[in-house]
Protein backbone atom coordinates (compact mmCIF):
# COMPACT_ATOMS: atom_id res chain seq x y z
CA UNK A 1 0.00 0.00 0.00
CA UNK A 2 1.36 3.41 -0.95
CA UNK A 3 1.49 6.43 1.32
CA UNK A 4 -1.53 7.89 -0.50
CA UNK A 5 -3.74 4.85 -0.08
CA UNK A 6 -5.81 4.20 3.01
CA UNK A 7 -7.42 1.23 4.78
CA UNK A 8 -11.12 2.07 4.96
CA UNK A 9 -12.01 -0.49 7.64
CA UNK A 10 -9.08 0.61 9.79
CA UNK A 11 -10.15 4.26 9.60
CA UNK A 12 -13.71 3.43 10.63
CA UNK A 13 -12.57 1.17 13.47
CA UNK A 14 -10.19 3.77 14.87
CA UNK A 15 -12.76 6.53 14.64
CA UNK A 16 -15.57 4.49 16.20
CA UNK A 17 -13.30 3.19 18.97
CA UNK A 18 -12.15 6.71 19.86
CA UNK A 19 -15.72 8.03 19.98
CA UNK A 20 -16.95 5.01 21.97
CA UNK A 21 -14.30 5.59 24.61
CA UNK A 22 -15.06 9.31 24.75
CA UNK A 23 -18.86 9.02 24.99
CA UNK A 24 -18.72 6.19 27.52
CA UNK A 25 -16.24 8.06 29.73
CA UNK A 26 -18.39 11.20 29.56
CA UNK A 27 -21.46 9.12 30.30
CA UNK A 28 -19.76 7.51 33.28
CA UNK A 29 -18.88 10.85 34.87
CA UNK A 30 -22.33 12.28 34.21
CA UNK A 31 -24.12 9.31 35.73
CA UNK A 32 -21.74 9.15 38.67
CA UNK A 33 -21.33 12.82 39.58
CA UNK A 34 -24.20 14.69 37.90
CA UNK A 35 -27.01 12.19 38.44
CA UNK A 36 -25.30 10.53 41.45
CA UNK A 37 -26.09 6.99 40.36
CA UNK A 38 -24.24 4.71 42.74
CA UNK A 39 -24.59 1.35 41.05
CA UNK A 40 -23.98 1.60 37.33
CA UNK A 41 -25.23 -1.18 35.10
CA UNK A 42 -24.00 -2.05 31.59
CA UNK A 43 -27.42 -1.18 30.16
CA UNK A 44 -26.84 2.45 31.18
CA UNK A 45 -24.06 2.66 28.59
CA UNK A 46 -26.24 1.68 25.62
CA UNK A 47 -27.12 5.29 24.80
CA UNK A 48 -23.53 6.61 25.07
CA UNK A 49 -22.38 3.61 23.04
CA UNK A 50 -24.87 4.23 20.23
CA UNK A 51 -23.92 7.91 20.16
CA UNK A 52 -20.25 6.95 20.02
CA UNK A 53 -20.82 4.55 17.10
CA UNK A 54 -22.83 7.13 15.14
CA UNK A 55 -20.32 9.94 15.68
CA UNK A 56 -17.44 7.58 14.97
CA UNK A 57 -18.98 6.44 11.68
CA UNK A 58 -19.62 10.04 10.63
CA UNK A 59 -16.09 11.10 11.54
CA UNK A 60 -14.62 8.14 9.64
CA UNK A 61 -16.68 9.08 6.60
CA UNK A 62 -15.41 12.66 6.74
CA UNK A 63 -11.79 11.47 7.00
CA UNK A 64 -12.23 9.22 3.97
CA UNK A 65 -13.90 11.94 1.91
CA UNK A 66 -11.10 14.38 2.71
CA UNK A 67 -8.55 11.76 1.73
CA UNK A 68 -10.31 11.14 -1.61
CA UNK A 69 -10.43 14.87 -2.31
CA UNK A 70 -6.69 15.09 -1.71
CA UNK A 71 -6.06 12.16 -4.06
CA UNK A 72 -8.23 13.66 -6.79
CA UNK A 73 -6.26 16.90 -6.57
CA UNK A 74 -2.93 15.20 -7.34
CA UNK A 75 -3.95 12.27 -9.59
CA UNK A 76 -4.73 12.07 -13.28
CA UNK A 77 -8.39 10.96 -13.48
CA UNK A 78 -7.85 8.49 -16.34
CA UNK A 79 -4.59 6.71 -15.50
CA UNK A 80 -4.39 7.45 -11.73
CA UNK A 81 -0.75 8.41 -12.18
CA UNK A 82 0.22 11.68 -10.50
CA UNK A 83 -0.86 14.70 -12.49
CA UNK A 84 1.24 17.44 -14.08
CA UNK A 85 0.84 19.88 -11.20
CA UNK A 86 1.94 17.41 -8.55
CA UNK A 87 5.06 16.25 -10.36
CA UNK A 88 6.05 19.88 -11.01
CA UNK A 89 5.68 20.56 -7.29
CA UNK A 90 7.95 17.61 -6.45
CA UNK A 91 10.41 18.66 -9.15
CA UNK A 92 10.64 22.17 -7.72
CA UNK A 93 11.05 20.89 -4.15
CA UNK A 94 13.88 18.52 -5.10
CA UNK A 95 15.57 21.24 -7.13
CA UNK A 96 15.56 23.64 -4.18
CA UNK A 97 17.01 20.92 -1.96
CA UNK A 98 19.90 20.50 -4.43
CA UNK A 99 19.56 16.76 -4.10
CA UNK A 100 20.67 14.09 -6.57
CA UNK A 101 17.90 12.90 -8.85
CA UNK A 102 17.14 12.25 -12.49
CA UNK A 103 14.20 12.64 -14.85
CA UNK A 104 12.90 10.16 -17.42
CA UNK A 105 10.55 11.32 -20.17
CA UNK A 106 8.42 8.51 -21.63
CA UNK A 107 6.51 8.94 -24.88
CA UNK A 108 4.29 6.30 -26.50
CA UNK A 109 5.40 5.75 -30.09
CA UNK A 110 2.83 6.41 -32.83
CA UNK A 111 0.03 7.01 -30.33
CA UNK A 112 -1.92 9.17 -32.79
CA UNK A 113 -2.01 6.20 -35.16
CA UNK A 114 -3.48 4.04 -32.39
CA UNK A 115 -6.23 6.59 -31.78
CA UNK A 116 -6.93 6.97 -35.49
CA UNK A 117 -7.08 3.23 -36.24
CA UNK A 118 -8.69 1.87 -33.07
CA UNK A 119 -10.50 4.86 -31.58
CA UNK A 120 -9.93 6.99 -28.51
CA UNK A 121 -11.57 4.51 -26.16
CA UNK A 122 -8.92 1.90 -26.91
CA UNK A 123 -6.29 4.64 -26.83
CA UNK A 124 -7.38 5.37 -23.26
CA UNK A 125 -7.05 1.68 -22.43
CA UNK A 126 -3.50 1.74 -23.76
CA UNK A 127 -2.64 4.75 -21.58
CA UNK A 128 -4.01 2.97 -18.52
CA UNK A 129 -2.12 -0.22 -19.39
CA UNK A 130 1.17 1.65 -19.81
CA UNK A 131 0.71 3.31 -16.43
CA UNK A 132 -0.03 -0.03 -14.78
CA UNK A 133 3.16 -1.53 -16.19
CA UNK A 134 5.31 1.42 -15.14
CA UNK A 135 3.78 1.38 -11.65
CA UNK A 136 4.58 -2.34 -11.34
CA UNK A 137 8.16 -1.92 -12.62
CA UNK A 138 9.35 1.32 -11.05
CA UNK A 139 10.87 1.53 -7.60
CA UNK A 140 8.55 2.26 -4.70
CA UNK A 141 9.94 5.75 -4.10
CA UNK A 142 10.07 6.90 -7.74
CA UNK A 143 7.46 9.52 -8.71
CA UNK A 144 5.50 8.64 -11.84
CA UNK A 145 3.24 11.24 -13.45
CA UNK A 146 1.34 11.98 -16.62
CA UNK A 147 2.92 15.01 -18.24
CA UNK A 148 0.19 15.33 -20.85
CA UNK A 149 -1.33 13.34 -23.70
CA UNK A 150 0.79 10.22 -24.28
CA UNK A 151 3.85 11.61 -22.48
CA UNK A 152 4.84 10.64 -18.95
CA UNK A 153 7.52 11.57 -16.44
CA UNK A 154 9.39 9.42 -13.95
CA UNK A 155 11.44 11.18 -11.26
CA UNK A 156 14.09 8.98 -9.70
CA UNK A 157 15.48 10.27 -6.38
CA UNK A 158 19.07 9.64 -5.26
CA UNK A 159 19.87 8.26 -8.71
CA UNK A 160 22.57 9.39 -11.14
CA UNK A 161 22.39 9.28 -14.93
CA UNK A 162 23.89 5.80 -15.34
CA UNK A 163 21.52 4.24 -12.82
CA UNK A 164 18.54 6.02 -14.34
CA UNK A 165 19.44 4.84 -17.83
CA UNK A 166 19.30 1.26 -16.51
CA UNK A 167 15.84 1.94 -15.07
CA UNK A 168 14.67 3.41 -18.39
CA UNK A 169 16.04 0.47 -20.39
CA UNK A 170 14.23 -1.97 -18.12
CA UNK A 171 10.99 -0.04 -18.61
CA UNK A 172 11.54 0.10 -22.36
CA UNK A 173 11.90 -3.67 -22.49
CA UNK A 174 8.88 -4.30 -20.26
CA UNK A 175 6.61 -2.02 -22.28
CA UNK A 176 7.68 -3.38 -25.66
CA UNK A 177 7.11 -7.02 -24.60
CA UNK A 178 3.92 -6.67 -22.54
CA UNK A 179 0.53 -7.64 -24.02
CA UNK A 180 -1.67 -4.66 -24.88
CA UNK A 181 -5.40 -4.21 -25.53
CA UNK A 182 -6.48 -5.67 -28.90
CA UNK A 183 -2.97 -7.16 -29.23
CA UNK A 184 -1.55 -3.81 -30.26
CA UNK A 185 2.21 -3.85 -30.67
CA UNK A 186 3.31 -0.90 -28.56
CA UNK A 187 6.69 0.67 -27.94
CA UNK A 188 7.87 3.76 -26.10
CA UNK A 189 10.77 6.17 -26.48
CA UNK A 190 12.74 7.56 -23.54
CA UNK A 191 14.81 10.63 -22.76
CA UNK A 192 16.90 10.77 -19.57
CA UNK A 193 18.66 13.65 -17.80
CA UNK A 194 20.26 14.11 -14.38
CA UNK A 195 19.76 17.20 -12.24
CA UNK A 196 22.91 19.31 -11.86
CA UNK A 197 22.80 20.68 -8.35
CA UNK A 198 25.35 23.44 -8.96
CA UNK A 199 23.66 25.16 -11.88
CA UNK A 200 20.39 23.49 -12.84
CA UNK A 201 16.74 24.55 -12.87
CA UNK A 202 13.66 22.36 -13.45
CA UNK A 203 13.18 23.91 -16.89
CA UNK A 204 16.77 23.23 -17.95
CA UNK A 205 16.54 19.65 -16.70
CA UNK A 206 13.31 19.05 -18.61
CA UNK A 207 14.75 20.65 -21.74
CA UNK A 208 17.71 18.23 -21.73
CA UNK A 209 15.46 15.22 -21.16
CA UNK A 210 13.16 16.41 -23.95
CA UNK A 211 16.12 16.80 -26.28
CA UNK A 212 17.21 13.24 -25.45
CA UNK A 213 13.65 12.01 -26.06
CA UNK A 214 13.64 13.70 -29.47
CA UNK A 215 16.86 11.88 -30.31
CA UNK A 216 15.25 8.56 -29.38
CA UNK A 217 12.31 9.35 -31.67
CA UNK A 218 14.60 10.54 -34.48
CA UNK A 219 16.81 7.44 -34.20
CA UNK A 220 14.04 4.91 -34.72
CA UNK A 221 11.96 4.94 -31.50
CA UNK A 222 11.64 2.15 -28.92
CA UNK A 223 14.92 3.15 -27.35
CA UNK A 224 16.52 5.07 -24.48
CA UNK A 225 18.73 8.11 -24.94
CA UNK A 226 20.62 9.89 -22.17
CA UNK A 227 21.52 13.55 -22.16
CA UNK A 228 25.25 12.82 -22.49
CA UNK A 229 24.57 11.21 -25.88
CA UNK A 230 23.04 14.35 -27.35
CA UNK A 231 25.14 17.07 -25.67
Amino acid sequence: MSSNEINTIQIYLRSITAWLIFTCVVGYFQMTYTFEIEHLKPVYFIAPGVIGILFGAMTGRIILLNHKLKLYSIRDPLTHAYNHGYYKQILNEWSLEKTTFSLILIDIDHFKKINDEYGHHLGDQVLVRVCELVAETKRMYDVFARHGGEEFVLLTPRTDLAETLDIARRLCEVLSNAPMPSDIKLTCSFGVAQFRADSDTPDKLFERADKALYESKHSGRNRVTGESTVN
